[in-house]
């Protein structure tokens, strides 16, 4: 049992390093790619062509759909669970496979409707604005980005089902770690108020 979890949870490791190191790295290309056409164009009168293209096709893009299957991944998207902490105990896991449901339809018809526009793109050769730049590849990302989502959001409403304890707004280790030590860091420093007012109450005295 403990080696089945120790493996889950390498899996879920590496899937999260293969979805948030490409972001990274286009990250640090893309700003590196804007200096140096900045650079370039202020001091030497030579800007790198199509380097707007690049970025508003190519760049923002992929970090952008990276960052919406990595923040599903770890749970980390906004959540207003207002309403839903009122709700009894027996019906949340119900109300929120429902949610996870509908969110799951809701982006598999931009999937959807993203891969027609995609394979339109593809049939016209389509370019980045008046450039020469190929844009219509990164037109597959949308399809994939919210096909990747609709399977997680599936995934998420099987396992809510499952697993009614479980906080699926944290879905991360990492992050169930990182809550885990503030609340311990937030319990040490009460008992170290209460423990100051008690010596202050003994002095007093």
């Amino acid at each position: 049992m403990a080696e089945s979890a120790t493996q889950s949870k390498i899996l879920d490791r590496g899937l999260q390093l293969l979805i948030e190191v490409p972001a990274v790295v286009i990250t640090f290309v893309m700003m590196a790619h804007v200096t140096a056409n900045a650079v370039l164009r202020t001091w030497f009168d030579s800007p790198i062509d199509n380097t707007l293209e690049m970025v508003e096709y190519w760049y923002l893009p992929l970090v952008a759909f990276l960052g919406f299957i990595a923040a599903q991944h770890r749970g980390q998207h906004i959540a207003a669970d207002l309403v839903f902490e009122m709700l009894p105990t027996v019906t949340k896991r119900f109300v929120l496979a429902f949610v996870f449901l509908v969110c799951s339809a809701v982006v598999a018809g931009f999937a959807w409707f993203g891969w027609g526009e995609a394979v339109h793109a593809m049939d016209i050769g389509k370019t980045a604005g008046v450039s020469d730049l190929v844009a219509w590849p990164a037109y597959f990302l949308v399809p994939l980005a919210f096909g990747s989502l609709t399977i997680q959001f599936l995934v998420a409403a099987w396992n809510a089902l499952r697993h009614p304890d479980q906080d699926h707004f944290v879905s991360d280790v990492g992050d169930a770690a990182v809550l885990e030590a503030l609340a311990q860091d937030t319990a040490t420093h009460d008992d170290a108020v209460r423990l100051g007012h008690s010596h202050k109450a003994g002095g007093d005295r």
